[in-house]
């Protein structure tokens, strides 16, 4: 019975098979062909389903773009404050205002700084056991006079009735105590000082050139003599001045220890009778000089 079912089932199979292929030969038959289709646009201008399918464009799906990644935005650029600009200085020169004061005006009793001059005490005379005048020459001062007659300041201050001590004046006579004027040197030996090179000094320059400064007594004429390491000398005249510049790669050439002198003279180049200042010493380093390699 199994077999009887399964026969009767593939036997309807074929029928319907049949009967489809039977239909869709039927339906090809009877579709229009080109010249019925231009046949009924010219009978009726209606278009057809078939007629609308084929003017009809076919679309492709849809197909939504891939999203973009977002890029970094970029920031706005620094804003700079432009620089505070510096004010020139003006050229112009400013004007001086003149005052409007009148400077002239005489006021009762007001009076302006006089000159200092020396004053006399009232009453006072000048000493008349002092039978020597002197008169008072630039750079003097009444401690310089007394010093040089013996005296003290406060008694050739009375002696001369000079209220202030620290005033007198050039071409001033004075009353000087004594009976005959001293003998005033003709050159004042002060003492000596070496100024550069200073004394012992090993810092001096070994190329280009020394000055040599110094002070002591006033003179004419200087000689500087200058002894080298070896014995030998240098020597230089200088006139009213108390310095001399030396070259030293011509007449300091060699290291070693330099002593120098200088001597006051007068007009005859006569040593005045002040002593000479020195001995000095310096200490010079060996001259190096650079040397060119030519290759």
């Amino acid at each position: 019975m199994f077999r009887a079912a399964i026969k009767l089932t593939l036997s309807l199979s074929v029928l319907i098979g049949s009967m489809v292929i039977g239909a869709l030969f039927s339906y090809t038959s009877n579709t229009p062909g080109d010249d019925d289709i231009s046949q009924a646009q010219g009978a009726d201008s209606t278009p057809t389903l078939t007629q609308t399918l084929a003017a009809t464009e076919t679309i492709p799906p849809y197909t939504p773009l891939p999203s973009l990644t977002p890029s970094q935005t970029l920031k706005p650029p620094p804003t700079f404050e432009p620089p505070t600009p510096t004010p020139t200085a003006s050229t112009v020169p400013s004007q001086t205002p003149t005052p409007t004061v009148n400077i002239e005006v005489s006021i009762p009793g007001l009076r302006g700084a006089e000159s200092p001059t020396p004053t006399s005490t009232p009453g006072c005379e000048p000493r008349d056991d002092w039978q020597l005048t002197y008169t008072v020459q630039m750079d003097d001062s009444l401690s310089s006079i007394a010093d040089r007659y013996g005296t003290w300041v406060d008694e050739l201050a009375e002696g001369n009735c000079i209220t202030d001590k620290n005033l007198i004046v050039i071409g001033q006579v004075l009353r000087v105590p004594g009976d005959t004027q001293p003998t005033v040197p003709e050159y004042e030996c002060v003492a000596w000082e070496a100024l550069t090179p200073f004394n012992g000094t090993t810092t001096v320059p070994t190329t280009g050139s020394l000055t040599f400064n110094w002070r002591g007594p006033q003179a004419p004429k200087y000689l500087l003599r200058i002894y080298r390491p070896d014995g030998t000398t240098y020597e230089q005249l200088v006139e009213l001045r108390m310095n001399d510049t030396v070259d030293i790669a011509t007449n300091l050439p060699m290291e070693g220890t330099y002593t120098w002198y200088v001597y006051p003279l007068d007009e005859n180049f006569a040593q005045i009778t002040c002593l000479e200042g020195g001995p000095w010493t310096f200490y010079k380093a060996e001259t190096v000089t650079s040397q060119i390699i030519v290759q």
